[in-house]
């Protein structure tokens, strides 16, 4: 056998075929519990390959990882059947889709033993002959692309180290030296047979390239032991082991070069950084401070070996995937934006799965999951937000689209997180994005050590800042605002930013931008008033001077419905009444699929429910009425009230209990259409105090979207805006009385109604508030010379002398997870 491979000659063609990648979960170990694994036939991809592949066509993922499986495959010594890859090779071509293969998924012939050097020359006779096999199917201008072994570092560290894999136990007992020394000759041995594997299968077919995956890793001590310093570099610098190997820069005499390092294959999960010792994760959700960017992570690949690098495995589980896509793209692209030539990235699985050790629990990690998989249904469901993300995506990478000018800047200051309930700061960002870059900056988080301000990717224009600090009080208050400005300042010098736009959901946040360099002051401030934040529970004392201080230097004034607007309309020359508006695909009964994931869990909290339900999604704090919605309970036993909302601002044992009444908490986005449609009335029930007095909440048009009829309370702008489509209760009398009503109607009054509502909902539309504001904004800042109203061409500190930060002391009060002004609706 040759030593290694032949002389690499450059491909005529791109290696992939599609920068955006899909994976197949496809590991084929009996697992350390002797569970016998085919996850190829486990998740059903191998009686659905026509689907999947045809699903993952139409969403642009034109390469995908496949898996032949050496256990699987192999009957005996030169002995094997490749029905199952041949099978494969058919479906993908029939789909346009190129297939990057991997021959040995973990497991291994019965008769094999990774601590036998015996097993080289049987993954070599294999090799050879699934590039016999295959040849015949690459004959187009595409080479063959192949990942012999998957993950080596990991195949060795679970022999030598754990029991995670059949038969091995560790090589030793605990994870000292002496078993990292085992792990070590495991992965030599693996890349010799690498090695050797290569070579035969180029001089079965010459033009075979080879993807040689390893995951990318960060370690770091625990806190308060920098002694463990040396020990997290001595367990980071293993990842590299594998590929120093392939490459030559460690044993030359195994046979490997730089020119073997044929294509670099970068695995990155949001598990992927951990203390040493303990074993504690990054957590990536809690933004720790100590992870290392993505973007930098490639960046020593590449420094290091300079070969042709792809992202070959990521994802996420549950309601994370759609942001982790958001972070992973947007570290992808800064890569790249480095000079990091990054030319794929795969999301693996494509396919929820199942654990390899308890083959009744999914991930919930795919873009397509399986909702009933555990009662044998393998039907296939997107998953919307994580498709969405992708889509916005595919318009970025791996190439910007050309534009023209490049794009304004908007910096926006919000009281609302962005995950917390989705509403009007968050459709409007989402959508203005495809118009400008835009900066979220949310209020301060409570964390000790040094400050920081952590970066998070919410799409390929879009990024949500989060302060982390040591100081207590919560909210833009002037404790935090010292520590937030020379942050925000050093974030906007970093990224070249220096014309932008300031928009203000909060006026508490107005003294940050009258201490930044002259150079960084905005060209224009806007404010999108949506609530009348003085009015509510625990608001600042300075809010109104701030305000009044805004309104005086804002370029325009948007308000977020009819009753903000009549309050504002005299106090500035450009207020424009754009109400808040619905996404009405997404709450459209047509999208509701009955067995998608979030469908099922929402018939989890709700089905078993007997009915009429009267259903309520959003913010519960003191605008609720709770003496109203105990009255309708104890009116109406037979009614089940279902509560789906964070409480927040209130005293949670203010909650009614009783047994009709059922506060399922915080809900997500994706799942609030599939409990709306196990609903037969809708409620608004609003407390009508001064909080309420200019409300307009979103969730009246989402109801109707829905097609549900809707009960409210006597709201100002629910009765100017909808008053046609939605019934009023005067009182708690009126609002029972709505509801009997409601559900006592004829087929007839009730198609009308819907028919109401959905004249109503067709007439509203984000995308349609969206344009009207980018118009607004463009004209702004373009017609500066002739704007009907005195503004200085730019916002000038003096202008913000009077609501700087050394002339208003002592804020205090608000909740951390709102952060005291405001909840929305």
């Amino acid at each position: 056998m040759s030593a290694g491979p032949p002389p690499h000659r450059p491909p005529a063609a791109p290696l992939i075929r599609s920068f955006w990648m899909g994976g197949y979960e496809g590991a084929d170990h009996i697992s350390g519990n002797g569970l016998v694994l085919d996850m190829v036939q486990g998740t059903d991809h191998l009686a659905r390959l026509d689907e999947d592949h045809a699903m993952a066509s139409r969403r642009g993922l034109r390469t995908v990882r496949e898996s032949i499986g050496w256990r699987l495959a192999e009957a005996g010594p030169g002995c094997w059947d490749f029905e199952r890859t041949l099978a494969i090779a058919q479906s993908a071509r029939r789909h346009g889709l190129q297939v990057v293969w991997t021959l040995m998924h973990y497991g291994t012939p019965p008769d094999v033993n990774l601590l036998d050097d015996a097993f080289i020359p049987r993954l070599v006779a294999f090799a050879e002959a699934v590039a016999r096999v295959l040849r015949p199917w690459h004959e187009g201008p595409e080479p063959p692309v192949y990942n012999i072994v998957n993950e080596i570092g990991f195949v060795a560290w679970v022999v030598s180290a754990t029991n995670v894999m059949h038969p091995y136990r560790g090589e030793t007992e605990g994870q000292g030296d002496s078993s990292v020394q085992a792990g070590y000759v495991v992965k030599r041995r693996l890349v010799r047979a690498v090695l050797l594997a290569m070579a035969a299968m180029r001089r079965v077919d010459a033009r075979a390239r080879f993807l040689h995956v390893e995951p990318v890793i960060h370690t770091v001590p625990p806190p308060g032991r920098p002694d463990l310093e040396p020990l997290a570099l001595q367990i980071a610098g293993y990842q590299w082991q594998a590929w120093d190997l392939i490459a030559g820069r460690m044993e030359p005499e195994l046979g490997g070069s730089l020119q073997a390092l044929d294509i670099v294959g970068v695995n990155h999960y949001h598990s992927s950084q951990w203390e040493v010792l303990t074993e504690d994760r990054l957590r990536w959700h809690e933004q720790d401070p100590r992870r290392r960017p993505v973007a930098a992570l490639l960046a020593d690949v590449w420094q290091r070996y300079r070969r042709p690098l792809l992202v070959a495995e990521t994802s996420h589980v549950s309601v994370g995937r759609a942001d982790w896509l958001h972070d992973m793209a947007g570290e992808v692209r800064a890569a790249r934006e480095q000079g990091v030539p990054v030319a794929g990235l795969c999301l693996y699985p494509l396919v929820d799965r199942h654990d390899w050790s308890d083959p009744t629990h999914w991930h919930r990690s795919g873009l397509w999951d399986t909702p009933a998989a555990a009662g044998g249904n393998f039907a296939r469901s997107l998953r919307s937000d994580y498709a969405q993300a992708l889509a916005l995506w595919q318009r970025h990478l791996p190439d910007e689209p050309e534009n023209g000018a490049p794009m304004n800047t908007l910096i926006v200051f919000s009281h609302l997180r962005w995950n917390f309930v989705y509403q009007r700061p968050q459709h409007l960002m989402s959508r203005l994005a495809r118009h400008y870059r835009v900066l979220f900056v949310e209020e301060p988080v409570h964390r000790q050590g040094p400050p920081q301000l952590a970066v998070v990717s919410k799409g390929p224009n879009l990024q949500v800042l989060v302060p982390y600090t040591p100081v207590e009080s919560p909210g833009f208050h002037d404790e935090q605002l010292s520590l937030l400005q020379p942050m925000l300042a050093a974030h906007l010098a970093a990224q070249g930013i220096s014309d932008y736009v300031a928009w203000f959901y909060t006026p508490m946040a107005l003294p940050l931008i009258s201490q930044l360099q002259p150079q960084l002051q905005p060209q224009r401030v806007i404010y999108d008033c949506m609530d009348e934040l003085a009015s509510f529970k625990d608001a600042p004392r300075q809010l109104r001077q701030r305000e009044s201080a805004l309104m005086s230097m804002a370029s325009l004034v948007f308000t977020g419905g009819p009753s903000l607007y009549a309050a504002r309309r005299q106090l500035h020359p450009q207020v424009h009444c754009l109400p808040s508006s619905v996404d009405a695909a997404h709450f459209s009964p047509a999208n509701c699929i009955d067995d998608c994931a979030e469908a099922l869990a929402a018939h989890e909290l709700q089905g078993a429910l007997a009915r009429p339900r009267l259903g309520y999604f959003g913010v519960i704090d003191e605008r609720m009425d709770l003496e109203l919605v105990e009255a309708v309970a104890r009116a109406r036993p037979e009614w089940q009230l279902v509560m789906a909302g964070p409480v927040v601002k209130i005293d949670p044992a203010r909650l009614p209990h009783l047994p009709n009444i059922h506060w399922l908490g915080m809900q997500p986005y994706e799942r609030l259409p599939h409990l709306l449609q196990g609903w037969d009335v809708c409620l608004m029930p609003f407390a009508l105090n001064e909080a309420t007095r200019c409300i307009s909440p979103t969730k009246t048009l989402e109801y109707m979207a829905g097609g549900k009829p809707v009960v409210s309370t006597a709201v100002r702008d629910v009765i100017d805006l909808y008053g046609d489509a939605v019934l009023i209760g005067h009182d708690t009398a009126g609002f029972i009385a709505a509801c009997d009503t409601i559900l006592a109607e004829a087929p007839e009054a009730q198609a009308l109604r819907a028919a109401t509502g959905a004249r109503t909902v067709e007439a509203s539309s984000w995308d349609r508030v969206a344009a009207e504001m980018a118009r607004l904004i463009d004209a702004a800042i373009l017609d500066s010379d002739t704007a009907p109203w005195p503004r200085p061409s730019r916002v000038t500190p003096a202008a913000l002398a009077d609501v700087g930060s050394t002339r208003l002391q002592g804020v205090r009060g608000g909740q951390q997870l709102i952060s005291g002004t405001g909840t929305g609706s």
